[in-house]
């Protein structure tokens, strides 16, 4: 019954919170940044090896030590814009959830504030989340032991999420530094697992069901309309981008969400106004 409990919070919290995201369409502005941003940095990591640049790849296709610095530097520059932009969600959540009215510049003006560590821990997460890539990239590349060595990068990329969890909310809202938000994050973490994941799965199945709904209808516009099937293709893209960023926007939503119950011991009140007035944790983790 505990588990069932436990998972039953969590689907209920993804939908509330994606619920929250509909009063503050700010937070979907700030994803559609954090992407166009990072698709730009995207690009330009990608161009120099695309036109076959001398400095990139040498003759042999193969990317030069100059260019594999360039696309390192790239990486951390979108870690860092989708930690700021991230940290603005949490920041103006943070003001909706405690009863205050949020404005656009709320969030840009908190992450601005904390825009020193906010650097820090894009580049060290930019660098742990590549470092995994590239392990998992290496461990499909063996032969005998591929599954295992996959199953083990999978397991570290668990740990790595499951202790950064709450790292923007003791930084942004707290005003920790690394150190010290990683230690709370963690504890806090622990004390919350459940929901934790059984939120966010919510909010993916939530939103993957919604993206089947846009594809299957892209398909039949794009069908339907024949030589204008262009039409049918924007609509789903658009569509696409506009649920990825609620999706995004909901998880740092229930993000802060968590953690002001975990500090507080009581449901934030929009929440408790939506139907979820009792919150009883799981049992701790360890």
């Amino acid at each position: 019954m505990g588990v069932f409990a436990t998972i039953g919070r969590g689907w209920k919290m993804s939908k509330l919170s994606m619920s929250v995201v509909k009063k503050d369409p700010e937070l979907m502005v700030y994803m559609f940044i954090s992407g166009f941003l990072s698709l730009i940095a995207m690009i330009g990591m990608s161009v120099p090896q695309y036109l076959k640049q001398t400095w990139a790849v040498d003759a042999e296709g193969l990317m030069t030590p100059m260019y594999m610095g360039f696309v390192f530097l790239g990486y951390m520059i979108i870690s860092i814009v989708v930690t700021f932009w991230n940290s603005a969600i949490v920041a103006n959540s943070h003001i909706r959830l405690t009863g205050g009215d949020p404005k656009f510049m709320d969030g840009v003006s908190a992450a601005i504030s904390k825009l020193h560590i906010i650097i820090l821990w894009g580049i060290i997460a930019g660098t742990v989340g590549l470092l995994l890539k590239i392990l998992n990239q290496a461990a499909r590349d063996q032969k005998g032991a591929a599954i295992l060595a996959i199953i083990l990068t999978a397991i570290g990329a668990a740990i790595w999420w499951m202790m950064t969890f709450f790292m923007i909310p003791h930084m942004i809202i707290e005003g920790k530094g690394l150190g010290d938000s990683l230690k709370s994050s963690k504890k806090m973490f622990l004390k919350t697992w459940g929901e934790n994941i059984t939120s966010g799965l919510g909010i993916g199945f939530i939103g993957f069901f919604f993206m089947a709904v846009i594809a299957i209808v892209t398909i039949t516009i794009m069908t339907v309309l024949g030589p204008l099937w262009y039409v049918g293709l924007a609509f789903g893209v658009i569509g696409i981008a506009i649920t990825l960023a609620w999706m995004n926007a909901a998880e740092q939503v229930a993000v802060t969400a968590l953690y002001l119950y975990s500090k507080n011991g009581v449901m934030p009140q929009i929440y408790q106004d939506l139907g979820m007035k009792e919150f009883d944790m799981a049992t701790p983790f360890l």
